[in-house]
């Protein structure tokens, strides 16, 4: 029975069910080729400096740049596809790390650019007049110009390229072992028979109905983490620590300022949603009561937070069926919409099912010239249904921007890119709530799962990024981040966002040094935001006929700053308002739940 329930390696592994990177590049040879004509490139551009001030030298300049960026993003994706199916593979983490020194070559080979651009300032206004063909690129040297202040001399700006391929040591480390080397061994599952625990499986195990499979994968992960808690630490610590280096060099207040600037966010955005989600702690507690009582327990346990409230209606759902589900869900936002989701499906975009050594979690890769990719890690339930539509908006996202916007502009903002796959969970779930109809049983585990993405996301994150925040401004305060210090914080916090009502096992204090997410400088708090977003923007295309709007929206790239692009879609980030009606809809949900138990 164990040896069923092990991981294939990646040769045993469905070859129906695997990405086809060979749509980027047929062989590693080519890749290898790619990958030799990205490092000329960076001569060709370094021939370029000093001769900004004429108006056809830049223009060439940035269509040599548009060029490189399209080859760097081919060569990048397929290296990190191929390392991702299998981190343990030696060969495509020689390609990760080759792919980055060249990075590093470019960054420092076009040092000069930022600087002589800023050097030219109003006279870019003229230039455009002598070479009309720079219009295209006036959205692009605005963006530069807005980061003046923040800019070094050029000597300076190469130095700080320089520091690029060391800057990722602390994540790629991270990566290595918490992907690759931590091996969590084995629970006795439902069955009564011994299964190997991984991160896929994880949460699977949290559902389960059986309290003690729920504890036993609870603490025996944990006990992973805790016997590297001091390496984990001191990996946090010198990430942050770069933060902090790049912060101080380039004259920002803050590694909250320096992160969310490059993006054009206010941080009253970062600020209002912690302060919001703090003024609907008192509903949240209602919900963890509810959830306990629902349980029939008498007290509830941080392992306890992941399992319906209620009999679950949906069950055994194949990857097959899933996608059915997403079809129909999504059917609003058109038919040309709907045909790509098919072409998601049947054209190799996506890497369905877990391996031995694939990196866990799931994501989306926007390839500049290709389709998208989608890495997934499948179970048979409703969450993995969830996942695939959410990951499959960042697919769509991309596809749309990519077709749409000329490749200076087709990478959109991160603020932005986490709205796109929000819509699509919150259309699944209105499709679903739908079909249940009178259905008590449906209509209650349904509003259960919706009260969960509110606690997994717009609660949840918003922890996390208070969490990023307090340990950047320890480590900015020059003191170390040690796994006691660690521990310390991220409990409080619990303590804060749980109250009193939920038993804070000791092990939940190390849920830290597991969050890949800590290692994205400032990411998760767009979680929170853009679900908030995502339940406006789907009423919106349910009820008031908004998929048009929408789908404007997801053509944008960076074409326009993200608060503005929202505003194209049909809501407005920069105010409270979004996540206030989001937060109250939460409130609504928790007093539908008890009435329907």
């Amino acid at each position: 029975m164990a040896g069923k329930k092990s991981l294939p390696t990646r040769e045993q592994a469905d070859a129906a069910f695997l990405w086809h990177t060979q749509d980027i590049f047929e062989s590693d040879e080519q890749f290898l080729k790619a990958l030799e004509r990205l490092k000329e490139c960076a001569g060709q551009l370094s021939a370029f400096q000093g001769k900004l001030g004429d108006a056809k030298t830049l223009l060439r300049c940035l269509q040599m740049m548009e060029q490189t960026e399209e080859l760097a993003g081919n060569v990048g994706s397929y290296a990190a596809l191929k390392s991702d199916q299998d981190t343990a593979n030696p060969l495509y983490q020689g390609y990760v790390g080759r792919v980055s020194s060249v990075g590093v070559e470019l960054s420092a080979a076009t040092a000069y650019f930022t600087p002589e651009i800023l050097a030219l300032g109003d006279r870019v206004g003229d230039m455009e007049k002598a070479c009309p063909e720079l219009a295209l690129y006036r959205k692009y040297l605005d963006d530069i110009l807005r980061q003046k202040a923040h800019i070094l001399p050029e000597r300076e700006e190469r130095l700080l390229s320089l520091t690029g391929e060391m800057a990722g040591a602390a994540e790629e480390t991270f990566s290595m072992l918490n992907d690759a080397d931590m091996r969590f061994g084995e629970i006795t599952g439902e069955d009564g028979e011994p299964v190997t625990l991984t991160h896929g499986r994880y949460i699977h195990f949290l559902e389960s109905a059986d309290r003690r499979v729920r504890k036993e994968a609870f603490e025996t992960l944990y006990r992973a983490y805790e016997q590297h808690s001091n390496t984990l630490a001191s990996l946090l610590c010198a990430h942050e620590r770069k933060n902090k280096f790049y912060k101080q060099a380039r004259g920002y207040k803050s590694c909250l300022e320096m992160c969310l600037f490059s993006g054009d966010i206010p941080e009253s955005v970062y600020h209002s949603l912690i302060e919001a989600v703090h003024g609907a702690f008192p509903a949240f507690y209602d919900y963890m009561a509810l959830r306990r009582r629902a349980l029939g327990l008498e007290q509830l346990h941080m392992y306890d937070l992941y399992v319906p409230v209620t009999e679950n209606p949906y069950q055994g759902i194949t990857y097959e069926q899933a996608f059915e589900l997403v079809f129909k869900a999504l059917a609003p936002l058109g038919e040309e919409y709907v045909s790509l989701l098919h072409r998601a499906r049947d054209e190799g975009w996506i890497d369905v099912y877990e391996n031995q050594g694939k990196r866990s979690g799931a994501y989306s890769n926007g390839t500049p010239t290709c389709h998208p990719f989608v890495l997934l890690n499948h179970q048979d339930n409703l969450e993995s249904v969830f996942t695939l539509a959410h990951e499959l908006g960042h697919a769509m996202h991309s596809y749309f921007s990519n077709r749409e916007q000329p490749p200076i502009y087709r990478g959109y903002s991160i603020f932005v890119a986490e709205v796109a796959s929000t819509v699509n969970e919150a259309l699944l779930l209105r499709y679903l709530e739908k079909e249940a109809g009178q259905d008590r049983k449906k209509r209650a585990y349904l509003c259960n799962h919706a009260l969960e993405q509110f606690r997994a996301t717009l609660f949840r994150q918003t922890m996390f990024a208070e969490f990023e925040l307090k340990t950047h401004e320890v480590v900015e305060g020059g003191a170390p981040l040690t796994s006691e210090l660690l521990d310390e914080l991220y409990g409080s916090l619990c303590a804060d966002y749980f109250g009193s009502g939920v038993v804070l096992d000791a092990q939940i204090r190390k849920e830290w040094s597991r969050i890949p997410h800590f290692y994205y400088d400032f990411y998760v708090y767009q979680y929170a935001t853009g679900f908030a977003a995502a339940q406006a923007l789907s009423q919106r295309i349910l009820e008031q006929d908004g998929a048009a709007d929408y789908l404007r929206f997801l053509s944008l790239g960076s074409r326009v700053p993200p608060l503005e692009a929202l505003r194209v879609a049909g809501v407005d980030l920069a105010t409270p308002a979004p996540v206030q009606q989001a937060l109250a809809l939460f409130a609504q949900r928790v007093e539908q739940l008890d009435k329907l138990l």
